[in-house]
């Protein structure tokens, strides 16, 4: 019998000194890098964006900065009926889900 399916909510998001996080209910998927089990998990509507869509000026993209985070990135749902998953740190730079 396949394992059900909990829903998870929203939660305050409390982030990290390098201002990145993750929500809590987020399945572990045995530490993969394959995305593709997270995609089926969240099979509803999931939106993404990065970090320089929202700012256009960021010291993380100045390479003789020492910044390492999104510090100063204030990401918030698209909704009210949304709520955040992550803030992190990708290839392309901050992204946010």
């Amino acid at each position: 019998m396949p394992e059900e399916s909990k829903l998870i909510q929203g939660v305050a998001v409390e982030r990290d000194e390098n201002r990145w996080w993750y929500h809590p209910g987020i399945p572990d998927f045995d530490g993969t890098e394959d995305h593709t089990p997270f995609m089926v998990w969240a099979a509803e509507d999931l939106k993404t964006w990065s970090m320089d869509c929202d700012l256009d000026d960021h010291p993380y993209w100045d390479l003789t900065s020492n910044c390492c985070g999104c510090v100063g990135w204030y990401p918030e749902s698209p909704g009210p009926e949304w709520f955040l998953l992550g803030i992190f740190d990708t290839e392309d730079g901050p992204h946010v889900q």
